[in-house]
């Protein structure tokens, strides 16, 4: 019996695997018979470069905003978290956003920071 062994580096970059197994996850979630009416995703733009970042956040305000899909992420870098709250914030009359930011320094209690963004009209445009 004869084995050939090929061996490469992988064909796509951590990000690209990222995005990959994000849009499997969706493509599964939309398909089943009974909706699930909301999201819940563990840092999900982990490896990403700054487009895709966008992207995403993209599509998940189209994904909420078309489906009625509240969508929960936890994001564990404070850089990722800053960004995605500007991305996320809200953009139309009913738009609203729960920002929750959990803090814990060494030897003291977890805090608790919520931040509720509504829309608010943009003076200088209005």
């Amino acid at each position: 019996m004869n084995f050939i062994e090929i061996e490469s580096d992988p064909m796509l970059s951590a990000g690209n695997l990222n995005t990959a197994a994000l849009t499997l996850f969706l493509a599964l979630h939309f398909s089943v018979g009974t909706r699930i009416p909301w999201l819940v995703l563990d840092d999900p733009v982990q490896n990403m470069d700054e487009v895709h970042v966008a992207q995403f956040a993209a599509l998940l305000r189209t994904i909420s905003r078309a489906h009625g899909t509240k969508v929960i992420i936890a994001v564990h870098e404070r850089t990722l978290f800053d960004y995605l709250k500007l991305e996320l914030s809200p953009s139309f009359e009913k738009d609203r956003l729960l920002a929750v930011e959990l803090r814990r320094a060494a030897g003291e209690p977890t805090t608790v920071d919520p931040d509720l963004l509504t829309y608010l009209v943009d003076a200088v445009a209005a």
